[in-house]
């Protein structure tokens, strides 16, 4: 086996070159769901995006990382975001959020987030405005 790069503008290609022969093989590929084709380093390839948000708020209205809307009345405790799989350089984490009913309306409220990471829990709870809680 040899090196291996991409090849195309958006990284259509993966080719890897064979040191002895000198003989470059290319087979169709793409960057992965939260991948971009960029050059990062000085390196050309597919990189995982830099950043991203999401966003819980009101009665809940929710909004995904890829943009999209959602209003649900639910009053459980809902994962906004994770990592899916084991990925080189991220960190495992969750945010999660609990809906509670809201004054006996048919409408649910965010009542607490909690922020998990590198063994850490952050806790905001609508309880205890302006405090935020880490075990």
């Amino acid at each position: 086996s040899g090196e291996q790069f991409w090849d195309g503008e958006e990284c259509q290609s993966l080719c890897s070159c064979n040191g002895n022969t000198g003989v470059v093989h290319c087979i169709p590929k793409s960057c992965g769901a939260q991948e971009s084709c960029r050059v990062v380093d000085g390196e050309f390839g597919c990189h995982p995006n830099q950043h991203g948000s999401c966003s819980a708020s009101g009665d809940p209205h929710y909004q995904t990382f890829d943009g999209k809307a959602y209003d649900f009345q639910g009053t459980c405790r809902y994962v906004l975001a994770t990592l899916c799989n084991a990925t080189d350089g991220l960190h495992q984490f969750s945010v999660e959020a609990k809906n509670e009913p809201w004054n006996g309306l048919p409408v649910s409220i965010t009542a607490e987030v909690f922020v998990n990471v590198s063994g850490y829990q952050v806790h905001i709870s609508s309880e205890r405005i302006g405090v935020l809680h880490v075990s």
